[in-house]
């Protein structure tokens, strides 16, 4: 298999890539080097742009972001090495990227095909929980909120606060119980919804890589589910990771990559962060050999990825990735709002309708209130995001730019407080899961503002 060859490589490279302290990596391969290219490439868009709509800007981001990519490669952090890859393999990874992937079973599949901005065509939906850690016995509830939507075509799963009441330890055997337990809740969920061979994005309780290893096995989860790997700021990867890779390579399975940069980090501001998203989808691509790629930026105090100053620079680098490649990108909503405040849904549309006419394949959301408290997460905004995401399909980046405009105005002002809204438990009934009159109204008068604006859901 090709992958396999591929992948033997990348672990030589991780093995006997040339040796350099994380210190001057940072310092020396990332800082600096992002510095140079965005004075290189003129990478700069006007004050105040929320949707920018320059292909000429996109395609100089592209071309920054490839040659960052290839003059400075990944760093493992077990071997201290990095991780080079010439023009020619980066080229070629590129080239062999899938552009259209089907996952799932059955009457459940879901399709995905790579998109151009502004092109008028479908985008797939990806609802849940994103990691947020949830009690065990609300975890199938929480998933059914999210399976249970029609325009969601497939699930994240949430995490567990604990396996059989039991402190799950990364490395330990709880955690390998507490990815089995998850796959088993997770299947139940999309059980009682009808929908039995849906997607489900996992092991989302998997730290290191045994649970991973452990429960995509006969039994558990599916190589046709949708299963994880990741790089850590900046640009680095680890044994865990690239261990996990291997294992899919192995089982066949579906792999969904991403990478969170940090907003005004080693990468620098807005500008430098467009430049270091393309890198790291190019980069995923090539040591993980994934279907699907991701960028989740972080801003360094709100942990989330709506603020204003950062959609700019999530749009172009979609963008560039998008004109220049046809890889499986997809945008990923982290906002501040939690369930239960409007600002959670105004945050949502904000990014979505910045994302999609940038020419993504697929549309993620939402790990309510930045993913960081327990079971702040409902099925309902992921509902609404869905709905934004195929409204959004028609719009241009030029019609989506007033829109989010609009949008971020109603948001911005409120971010520091913070607005983090209440857990599942008070926001939907556990028997129905069904939300709770106060948030579906919310949501309905949202829905108002929106085609108000001009955008039908």
């Amino acid at each position: 298999m090709r992958t396999r060859g591929r992948l033997l490589q990348v672990i030589d490279k991780a093995d006997n890539g040339p040796i350099v302290t994380e210190a001057d990596f940072d310092r020396e391969w990332i800082r600096k080097p992002i510095a140079e290219l965005v004075k290189k490439y003129d990478i700069t868009w006007p004050k105040g742009t929320l949707v920018p709509a320059d292909d000429a800007l996109a395609d100089r981001v592209f071309l920054a972001g490839l040659e960052l990519a290839r003059d400075t490669g990944v760093w493992c952090i077990d071997t201290s090495r990095r991780m080079v890859f010439s023009q020619r393999e980066l080229d070629e990874v590129i080239e062999a990227s899938p552009s259209q992937v089907v996952i799932g079973e059955g009457a459940d599949t879901v399709p995905m095909h790579a998109r151009r901005p502004d092109e008028n065509s479908r985008v797939a939906t990806v609802g849940g929980a994103y990691g947020i850690p949830v009690p065990e016995n609300q975890f199938t509830a929480i998933m059914l909120s999210y399976a249970q939507e029609p325009l969601i075509d497939f699930i994240d799963n949430a995490s567990l606060t604990s396996t059989y009441g039991r402190p799950i330890r990364a490395g330990s055997p709880l955690e390998a119980l507490a990815c089995w337990q998850e796959c088993a809740l997770s299947f139940e969920a999309i059980r009682r919804a009808g929908r039995p061979g849906m997607p489900i994005g996992c092991a989302e309780n998997s730290p290191s890589a045994i649970g991973e290893l452990s429960s995509t096995s006969y039994g558990g989860f599916r190589p046709t589910d949708w299963h994880h790997a990741c790089f850590i700021s900046e640009l680095k990867t680890n044994y865990a990771e690239l261990t996990k890779a291997t294992h899919y390579a192995r089982t066949g399975s579906h792999v969904h990559t991403f990478y969170n940069p940090i907003y005004g980090g080693y990468a620098g501001g807005g500008e430098g962060m467009a430049v270091v998203i393309v890198a790291g989808m190019i980069l995923l691509q090539a040591c993980y050999h994934p279907v699907t790629v991701n960028p989740g930026p972080s801003h360094p105090f709100l942990s989330c990825d709506t603020h204003p100053l950062m959609i700019p620079s999530i749009a172009v680098a979609l963008q560039g990735l998008n004109r220049n490649t046809r890889l499986l990108t997809t945008s990923f909503v982290r906002p501040v709002g939690g369930p239960g405040t409007k600002d959670i849904l105004y945050e949502t549309a904000a990014l979505t309708l910045a994302s999609v006419p940038s020419g993504i394949a697929l549309m993620e959301g939402v790990q309510s209130a930045t993913g960081r408290f327990v079971a702040h997460c409902s099925g309902l905004e992921a509902r609404f995001m869905a709905q934004v995401t195929h409204a959004a399909e028609k719009l241009t980046r030029k019609d989506a730019e007033p829109l989010v405009q609009a949008l971020v105005a109603k948001y911005k002002d409120g971010m520091k407080a913070m607005p983090t809204g209440k857990p599942f438990d008070q926001v939907y009934d556990l028997t129905t899961v069904q939300p709770l009159p106060e948030w579906q109204q919310m949501y309905e008068e949202v829905c108002q503002e929106v085609e108000q604006l001009g955008l039908p859901l």
